[in-house]
Parts: C-alpha cells; sequence; structure tokens
C-alpha cells in the first residue's frame, strides 16, 4: 500500500508543486511590470498554459521595465 502512495505522490504531487514553485513567482513578478493590459494577459496565459516554460520563458525573455 505504502509503495503505492509514494508512486502516487511521485507521479502526481511532485509535478504539480514544480508547476506552484514556478507559475506563483513569475504571475507574482508580471504584476509588478508596467506593461498594458494585453501583453500582461498574453504573458499569463503563457505562464499559466505551459507550466514551467512559460514561467521559464518570463524570466529570460519577459519585459524588464519595473513599475515604480
Amino acid at each position: 500500500m505504502a509503495t503505492w502512495f509514494g508512486l502516487f505522490v511521485a507521479v502526481y504531487g511532485v509535478p504539480i508543486l514544480m508547476y506552484l514553485a514556478f507559475a506563483v513567482p513569475a504571475l507574482l513578478a508580471l504584476r509588478s511590470r508596467a506593461l498594458d493590459d494585453t501583453p500582461t494577459a498574453i504573458w499569463a496565459l503563457t505562464i499559466v498554459a505551459i507550466p514551467v516554460m512559460g514561467a521559464a520563458a518570463f524570466a529570460f525573455l519577459g519585459p524588464g521595465i519595473r513599475a515604480r
């Protein structure tokens, strides 16, 4: 029984935690950027739709302008 639980956590729990670890900080960083509504919505959809790669793309390719 314990083996199945460990397998369940490894298959479902770890990817969900990785998704949250990458997506939440990226979305919080997106809030502090001075962008119009359309680019903000596109970045938010990219971060949410493509779990880890969307957050990585925002970190490396995202706009570098911060709000004051």
